[in-house]
């Protein structure tokens, strides 16, 4: 009997999209499938740094521009033209290269261009998808700007719908962490709730007790502040996090990774507190250890301090829509605090964490989400609707 075969086309731009598309297609290897992945810029980096590059393909990368510290809608609006010609190339680049490896089924991980290539071949198709809608940043949060936000909504879900599954790897209502994103007419038509797909985190517990050794973490709380996203959004969070390292190291034991891709992976201890890693090879570890963790609102990552049960400040990217939306739900759903890239300071960052953790209130509600996510298993779940196309 001839192997399935699964054609992955994975958004490229930062890990999120990429790492839970590899979770879903190793449960799928596990029974022989053969794999194919197709994406760009961050993406098909990671996929080239854990060994696939032999079954990965790289197609015309397409993402936002980035000036200030965040999503810059002036640069991007500019260059839509030139955008939506490259749009045009992804899906043509896709069309040959599904047919070239003849799948079963394609898999789209928020990507239209492989939604519409794999249609107009006829192949079956599963989308996978945390952001439904397009939302507007901020500052065109007018009645005109939620008119237009509605009305690509429904555009775009007319296209997804052209999947003959779409996932969301999102718990359902009440928990949709990622509701802001998804309020278009016909969602409910087309989309099943699957849970999260965030990896996994199981360290080795003699690894995570090493950890614990090598950066000598005492008995107070572990404050685990993760830096992500693009370089270039960077400079005000890591600015607010070294400003008021010296405060909360006098409290708690901090321990900041920049998220540095080919940064010095040996940590440093800062000169008043705490420890320093550029790139951390331990982040499961620590997440493992940490009592409170510091990050970007980024989809998986909230999924993952879910399903650890672990309270969180999020410092969304500025200007940075489907962020803040997530953001502004886990702070609603008391299950942490959200402060807004623009009003970071040092002042406020020291009192939000020290709110998070002195406050039982967050760890008890984020326990009680965790139960409802444990009846989830996002993985799984998009692994078995992938199989049932085949």
């Amino acid at each position: 009997m001839a192997s399935r075969r699964v054609y992955f086309a994975v958004f490229g731009s930062g890990l999120g999209h990429i790492t839970r598309a590899l979770e879903v297609a190793r449960r799928l290897r596990e029974d022989g499938t053969d794999l194919r992945f197709s994406s760009s810029g961050q993406g098909i980096g990671y996929l080239r740094a854990v060994g696939e590059e032999s079954s990965s393909v790289e197609c015309p990368g397409i993402d936002v521009e980035w000036s200030g510290g965040g999503f810059s809608s002036w640069h991007v609006l500019p260059r839509f033209p030139f955008m939506f010609n490259t749009f045009l190339r992804q899906v043509a680049f896709e069309e040959r290269s599904i047919a070239a490896f003849s799948p079963d089924v394609v898999v789209s991980d928020s990507r239209l261009s492989a939604v519409l290539a794999a249609r107009s071949r006829g192949y079956p198709i599963v989308t996978m998808l945390n952001q439904f809608a397009i939302a507007f940043p901020p500052r065109f949060r007018s009645e005109v700007g939620k008119f237009y936000e509605r009305v690509a909504g429904d555009g775009l879900g007319l296209m997804w719908g052209a999947s003959d599954q779409v996932l969301m790897t999102d718990l359902p209502p009440p928990y949709t962490i990622g509701e802001a994103n998804l309020l278009v007419s016909d969602m409910a038509r087309i989309v099943r709730f699957v849970g999260f797909t965030a990896p996994v985190l199981k360290p080795d517990p003699e690894s995570v007790q090493k950890v614990r050794r090598t950066l000598e973490l005492d008995s107070r709380p572990v404050v685990f502040c993760q830096v992500s996203g693009p370089d270039a959004t960077k400079s005000k969070f890591v600015s607010a996090l070294k400003d008021a390292a010296p405060d909360l190291s006098a409290q708690f034991n901090l321990v900041i990774s920049l998220g540095y891709t080919g940064g010095s992976v040996e940590p440093r201890k800062l000169a008043k507190g705490g420890w320093l890693f550029e790139w951390c090879p331990v982040k499961d570890e620590l997440f493992s250890l940490a009592d409170l963790l510091v990050a970007r609102a980024g989809h998986s990552t909230i999924g993952q301090c879910i399903n650890a049960g672990k309270p969180a400040v999020l410092v969304p990217i500025y200007n940075h829509p489907e962020q803040i939306g997530n953001a502004m739900k886990f702070a609603n759903m008391g299950l942490g605090l959200a402060i807004k890239s623009e009003k970071l300071t040092k002042d406020n960052f020291v009192e939000s964490v020290e709110s998070c953790l002195r406050n039982p209130r967050f760890g008890s509600n984020v326990r009680e989400v965790q139960k409802i996510s444990a009846m989830y298993d996002g993985i799984e779940r998009c692994a078995e609707q992938i199989r049932s196309q085949t």
